[in-house]
């Protein structure tokens, strides 16, 4: 009994001192608690939407993101900001990626539905076209093809007109405000429906638009929180009144709308234009590029004949399982993965990965279904005599397949893997939707931020630069190869 005393009063001893300890390292609960002990309120913005939100410089600027940084500082915390892409913008929030959207959103019954709002502005809808027409009223819209940003009050507005009987050409959805500017210049559309401080703000910036007329009363905008943070909600709303009671939004208002409002930057010409402000961004996404490139490409390679052994497999559950893999990422989008693993994931079953995991995770599992089927295709091309030869020896089969076999496969992998391997590099594009800035991203904002759209010349040329290192590079070994004799 003595024995078994001793125990006992130890553990007496230890389990409230662990209690203690685990009750100081219980996280925050709720979400301004935790805001308030990380010192961080993380914000969303869609960054091609000035003069609201938009990229100068590669860093967020515009009135949301001051507006932003002021209730950051009433909260006791600093802003960070997190710049996501319209259509996924909401399915962030409700991820817990982030814990607002403060990005011009308006207050609609149907996205009331999914988060609370906190008016902060009202905005009007008005019409902004060249200077050569004159569309004032919803009527003149008959006839002429519309530009509007995807998902947004415009569109419905514009949809809802045509339904009523306006005989409007096309409606042309576009997911950023910029590109609506882009198509409007570039003739694919001759009209754009959007806000008033965006009309006002490219109208000023560029002298072909001009504002002919307002479409919609003014209706509200508000910051987007998720519902079970009411405690975030209510201190967001306290921060709101405090900035207009001191007079900070009126000053804000004044910086982002009145005379400072959408002043022109001096002209330049397409190479000037390119060197100072493009290339330098176009080379920090073309780094991107190559990382998600290189990595996706060594860990399909990896996976792919990993894949690729156990679709040949003597095993028939291996073989099953290859099979389905292959069929379940060849069958499905690409980009339905890539939104897959980075938004469903975590409501699934709790896995948060960031947008370059996301994206390398993705990248990675779809190309291996392929490469598994170009291994495969190079191993079966192999003469099956070879193999039986070689077992005759007395190797095992594992042994024959990596002394024999796979060497012998090597050189004929190389011009569909390089394929393989250039056709991923360009689906790296896709990862724009989830804000990761690669080449395509940043050339894109470029484009809409300065209404050059010239500037995709430069995602081009580097797309180009890759595909053709990759198929010199192939060239060079298959050349190796043949000097070895193999």
């Amino acid at each position: 009994m003595r024995r078994l005393c001793l125990p006992w009063l130890l553990l007496g001893v230890l389990l409230p001192l662990l209690g203690a300890s685990a009750e100081q390292e219980r996280p925050p609960q709720g979400a301004l608690a935790r805001i308030q002990a990380e010192g961080v309120l993380k914000v969303a913005i869609d960054a091609t939407y000035p003069p609201m939100e938009y990229l100068e410089n590669g860093q967020p600027v515009g009135f949301d993101v001051d507006l932003s940084r002021e209730i950051a500082r009433r909260l006791g915390v600093t802003a960070q900001f997190i710049v996501m892409d319209w259509d996924g913008i909401l399915a962030g929030l409700t991820s817990g990626r982030y814990d607002i959207i403060v990005s011009s959103m308006n207050i609609t019954p149907a996205r009331q539905q999914q988060v609370d709002f906190v008016e902060y502005a009202r905005m009007s809808q008005v019409f902004v076209t060249t200077r050569d027409r004159a569309i004032r009223t919803e009527q003149e819209l008959a006839g002429h093809s519309v530009a509007v940003q995807t998902n947004t009050t415009s569109q419905r507005w514009v949809e809802a007109l045509r339904q009523r009987g306006v005989a409007v050409r096309e409606i042309h959805a576009f997911p950023g405000a910029t590109e609506c500017f882009s198509a409007v210049k570039s003739g694919q559309a001759e009209v754009v429906v959007i806000d008033e401080p965006v009309g006002r703000f490219f109208s000023r910036r560029d002298d072909t638009f001009v504002i002919t007329g307002q479409a919609l009363d003014p209706e509200p905008i508000g910051i987007a929180i998720n519902k079970q943070d009411a405690e975030l909600t209510a201190a967001i709303a306290r921060a709101l009144e405090d900035i207009r009671r001191t007079g900070e939004y009126q000053r804000l208002s004044e910086q982002w709308f009145g005379g400072e409002l959408g002043k022109a930057p001096p002209p330049l010409g397409f190479w000037a234009f390119s060197w100072t402000v493009v290339v330098p961004r176009v080379l920090q996404g073309l780094g991107v590029t190559l990382q998600l490139t290189l990595a996706s490409g060594g860990l399909g390679v990896a996976l792919g004949l990993l894949v690729a052994l156990a679709r040949i497999s003597r095993r028939a559950v291996l073989r099953g399982i290859a099979r389905a893999y292959i069929t379940l990422f060849r069958g499905t989008p690409l980009l339905l993965q890539l939104l897959f693993i980075f938004f469903a994931l975590p409501l699934i079953v709790g896995v948060r990965l960031g947008p370059m995991a996301a994206g390398l995770v993705a990248l990675s599992l779809n190309a291996a279904a392929y490469i598994a089927e170009i291994f495969r295709a190079a191993i079966e091309s192999i003469d099956k005599g070879q193999m039986e030869a070689a077992r005759a020896l007395g190797m095992s089969y594992e042994l024959a397949m990596r002394r024999v076999i796979l060497p012998q496969t090597f050189r004929r992998l190389i011009p569909p893997l390089v394929n393989e391997l250039a056709a991923l590099s360009k689906d790296t594009s896709l990862v724009m939707v989830i804000a990761l800035p690669e080449m395509l991203y940043e050339t894109k904002q470029l484009a809409g931020t300065y209404l050059r759209p010239e500037v995709y010349a430069w995602a081009a040329a580097g797309y180009l630069i890759i595909v053709v290192a990759l198929s010199t590079l192939a060239r060079w070994l298959e050349r190796r190869l043949e000097a070895r004799g193999a």
